[in-house]
């Protein structure tokens, strides 16, 4: 038997190294083939989509269920809870499906080319279910809840039921504010956490209102998003845009920018309370909430298209 020839023209020393380097070549190669990235699908767009939808509805009706927005800290929380909602739900999901949770952001995204217009209905229907799937968790958890109500006590011009007086009507003074505890739920009070038009103000205030918020909304997502690469601060700026609008406007409108945030309460309202329990104007105005984000998000595109894109500006 004789053993195969060694190549002595080459050093130990260097075959040695030979040997580890290839080694670890196929390591690499084989590491290469395993952690490749594989593109997300349609339908793992949408249940982010819906997925990020549910959280942000979910928090936004549920803080609405247990702050009204017009009693002591119920702008400030409102505003704080959809715009970190807002931050959270794009950092986590906005590399797998563009983070839209919105259906006028996804229209502007396809003005934009940077969503296929057939995958268009897809991702509405997966914003409207995680809404409507949000809303509706919300308001089983807020079902039972009591109503506590912080007012001025000089100015309470409505009579108490007599059924309140019956069952423990309780009143603590404080200063000139009074606390009541109706008999009705937290849910009612606050109609299933809806965004409304404001007693004090005209349907074309409400309608300006949600097209200008909506406007600047969608203007620093697409020049976050389209005309520059994302970066980790991305969320927190359109996050902070969020807060802003809801500052601003909130006392008009409630500051949707969103039909899902709008129609997901009217719906479960409509579903879990009762005929007596929904205001006069529960869906009288609800058209603004329409046609004011998608006006918005339009104008948003256009402007952008004009004068503020970087590669394909029609005005240079």
């Amino acid at each position: 038997m004789t053993l195969p020839q060694q190549n002595n023209a080459v050093p130990v020393g260097q075959r040695r190294k030979s040997f580890i380097s290839s080694i670890q070549g196929a390591m690499s190669m084989n590491s290469q083939k395993t952690s490749t990235v594989r593109p997300y699908n349609l339908i793992s767009r949408c249940y982010a989509e819906f997925l990020g939808t549910f959280i942000f509805i979910f928090s936004g009706t549920m803080q609405a269920n247990v702050y009204d927005i017009s009693q002591p800290v119920g702008l400030t929380h409102a505003a704080l809870t959809h715009g970190l909602a807002t931050i959270v739900v794009i950092a986590v999901f906005g590399k797998i499906s563009g983070g839209h949770f919105n259906p006028v952001v996804s229209w502007a995204m396809v003005l934009c080319q940077k969503l296929h217009p057939f995958e268009l209905p897809f991702y509405m229907f997966s914003q409207f279910f995680g809404g409507f799937a949000g809303n509706l968790l919300s308001a089983c958890l807020q079902r039972k809840r009591d109503f506590l109500n912080w007012e001025d006590y000089s100015s309470i011009r409505y009579p108490l039921p007599t059924a309140s007086i019956e069952y423990g009507y309780d009143k603590v003074h404080n200063s000139t504010l009074e606390k009541t505890i109706l008999l009705t739920t937290q849910l009612a009070a606050t109609t299933s956490g809806i965004t409304h038009l404001g007693e004090n103000h005209e349907w074309w205030e409400g309608l300006i209102s949600e097209t200008i918020t909506t406007y600047f909304f969608v203007t620093v997502i697409l020049m976050n998003v389209v005309n520059n690469e994302p970066s980790e601060a991305t969320p927190f700026i359109i996050g902070m845009m969020v807060i802003v609008n809801i500052f601003a406007t909130a006392s008009i409108t409630g500051t949707a920018m969103n039909p899902v945030r709008a129609l997901s309460p009217n719906i479960v309202g409509e579903i879990v309370l009762s005929s007596s329990s929904l205001p006069p104007n529960f869906w009288t105005y609800h058209y603004i909430y329409w046609a004011g984000p998608y006006l918005g998000s339009t104008i948003a595109v256009i402007g952008f298209k004009l004068l503020l894109s970087k590669t394909d500006r029609l005005i240079p």
